[in-house]
């Protein structure tokens, strides 16, 4: 067994090596031919591709549409045609670059001297401190040179300014020319200059290519990139600046074999139609559109089964996914709803007509709480999660917080719907938008949006009690002037008194029937609801009741006090209304600014969210938000 092992073993390596020397030897004997488009013209009677070709002649290039064989009207060199090559070389000769790789650069600038055969006339633009034309655009090389002569480093590159002034010069270029702008760039351009776009608008509305050559040490290659795959070009990403010689010589090949190649325009306006040029070996698949113009890689990408982005993209799976989303949001709105309304055939509904009615909500609410998911699955499900919020201790506090705010929810019930949600919002929106940042802003707003609701209905419960406390020590100082005990003073205002306070004190009462001290029935209420004030008035009561004394004078006095002190807090509130308006305003100003770019100008902002130093300026842009959040609240936070 050992040895058929080895045998097949070696028979596999000899074959692969055998076919490995076969294509190598192949390839070494086929002339290598490269084969670029850059533009596509359909809008006369004969689409109009203008590319290049090395190693090959044009007449060589086979023509198919959708699939079709198509014979080619003319197919020739644009020198044979009677065109021109325009070009204008574009070198970053900023200070940091050392006169070394200057001086290298306008050595490779050679290669596309007017004499070289390459171009037809040749002009140069330095963008070290500023945008300098040094030389042409002229066919006359002694001209060139003598421009070359005097660029050396010096300040700062302004990259996108000299790219727009050389746009413009080839705007003004004679018919029957392509206008190619050739940029070298090896830093970053200069924070005070032109931007990107400024450069990209140039070159479409000259309608000309461009050939990019960059060391990626200092440069954005993603915006070099993409303005050569809108516009037509090649980026080279050489090394180092030994390679620059080299990358200018490709750049000249490619000048020599532009073509443009013409076949009847035959099909319907609107549509987008697969296009194959092929040249030997060499294949190019892409796309056009009847009745327009297409340029660069990005206009003229192949129409693909999966073009918009993998299966997840696909309109189908989109609304496939909206409509899940849609049916679990009803599905958890209305457990819910089942939670929250009150069911006429539950068991405290069955036992009310046998209690008194002061006591209903209060000794329901006593009663156990078997909880309110009832299916097998959903109540397992609960239960883990209320295991595992338990061992860290998060189900305590969630759960008083859950009793503040009032909602008839189990702690492990709110945690278990909550963490769904938040999973089913997390994968719509992945699967939606196909973004992970906006997948985990989604996620992060699922988490913070519930909580902040809870204790925004937690300090609106909290506020309207503490408002509501001076009257009730009022009502209840009455009562007892009327001869009433304390139990059944707190009795009596439990059903004079609005919610939350008479909710609050029915719970006392039902507390106290059921055998509870009426002091700590009292403290359990002022802890539950956060309240100082409430705190005060029952260690008021329990005082007088040790050592005697007027008790409905004393709430008189309390409840005084407390309307003071009430008056003082919403005089405070006004004082820093302007504070709160301008953190509002200021906190709603960049998101909305966000939002009217992303309508206005989607470009733009879009760069903001990509990955790199886009997340990271949005990243910081947010904790900054949230600090000076922070400051302005407690600057305008006053305790009374």
């Amino acid at each position: 067994m050992k040895l058929w092992w080895s045998v097949t073993a070696a028979v596999v390596v000899l074959g692969v090596a055998g076919v490995t020397t076969g294509v190598a030897a192949a390839q070494k004997d086929e002339p290598s031919t490269k084969l670029t488009v850059d533009r596509v013209d359909a809008r006369g009677d004969e689409v109009v591709v203008s590319g290049s070709l090395t190693g090959a002649d044009p007449s060589t290039i086979e023509v198919s549409v959708d699939g079709k064989p198509v014979e080619p009207t003319s197919a020739a060199k644009l020198a044979e045609g009677g065109g021109r090559n325009e070009v204008i070389v574009v070198i970053d000769n900023a200070e940091g670059l050392g006169n070394a790789t200057v001086q290298l650069a306008k050595a490779g600038i050679s290669h596309l001297m007017p004499s070289e055969g390459a171009t037809s006339t040749l002009g140069v633009i330095s963008t070290g401190g500023k945008v300098v034309v040094e030389a042409g655009p002229s066919a006359n090389e002694a001209t060139i040179m003598a421009g070359l002569e005097g660029i050396h480093p010096v300040g700062t590159s302004f990259t996108w300014d000299g790219v727009a002034r050389a746009a413009n010069l080839l705007e003004e270029r004679s018919p029957n020319t392509t206008g190619t702008v050739v940029l070298f760039t090896a830093s970053p351009s200069s924070p005070t200059g032109a931007p990107a776009t400024v450069a990209s608008s140039a070159l479409q509305r000259a309608g000309v290519r461009l050939d990019v050559i960059a060391l990626p040490k200092g440069v954005d290659v993603g915006t070099v990139g993409e303005m050569v795959a809108e516009r037509g070009g090649t980026l080279d990403l050489i090394d180092s600046d030994e390679d620059l010689d080299g990358a200018f010589a490709k750049i000249a090949s490619g000048l020599e074999g532009r073509f443009e190649l013409t076949f009847p325009a035959e099909q319907e306006p609107g549509s987008i139609l697969p296009l194959t040029l092929k040249s030997g070996s060499t294949t190019a698949e892409l796309s056009f559109t009847p009745g327009a113009v297409r340029t660069g890689s990005f206009g003229l990408a192949p129409i693909t089964e999966d073009a918009s982005g993998g299966f997840f993209s696909s309109s189908l799976v989109k609304w496939a996914g909206l409509i899940l989303g849609v049916i679990a949001v009803m599905l958890i709105l209305w457990t819910v709803l089942t939670m929250v309304l009150p069911s006429e055939n539950d068991l405290v509904s069955r036992l009310e007509v046998y209690e008194e009615t002061y006591g209903k909500e209060e000794e329901s609410a006593d009663l156990p709480d078997a909880g309110q998911a009832t299916v097998p699955i959903i109540r397992r499900a609960v239960e883990l999660t209320g295991e595992m919020a338990e061992r860290r201790g998060l189900l305590d506090k969630l759960e008083t917080k859950l009793e503040r705010a009032n909602l008839p929810l189990r702690a492990a019930e709110a945690m278990f719907f909550s963490s769904a949600a938040t999973l089913i919002l997390v994968v719509l929106t992945f699967v939606l938008t196909g973004n992970l940042f906006m997948t985990l802003v989604a996620g992060g707003l699922a988490v913070v949006v519930p909580l902040a609701l809870l204790e925004m209905r937690i300090r609106k419960r909290r506020k309207a009690f503490v408002s509501q406390l001076p009257d009730m020590l009022t009502l209840l100082a009455g009562t007892l002037k009327a001869g009433y005990s304390v139990a059944q003073g707190f009795e009596s205002v439990s059903t004079e008194i609005d919610e939350p306070m008479g909710r609050e004190l029915r719970r006392v009462v039902t507390e106290t029937r059921l055998g509870r001290p009426l002091e700590e029935a009292l403290e359990a209420v002022a802890e539950r609801m956060g309240s100082d004030d409430f705190a005060w008035a029952v260690m008021a009561i329990r005082i007088q009741r040790e050592v005697g004394g007027n008790l409905a004078e004393l709430l008189t006095t309390v409840a005084d006090t407390m309307t003071q002190r009430e008056r003082l807090r919403r005089e405070v509130s006004t004082l820093t209304a302007e504070g709160r308006l301008s953190a509002i305003i200021i906190g709603l100003l960049p998101p909305g600014l966000a939002g009217a770019l992303a309508v206005l100008n989607p470009e733009y902002i879009g760069s903001l969210f990509e990955p790199g130093i886009g997340y990271a300026l949005l990243g910081a842009a947010i904790v900054m938000m949230f600090i000076g959040f922070a400051w302005m609240k407690k600057t305008i936070t006053i305790e009374v």
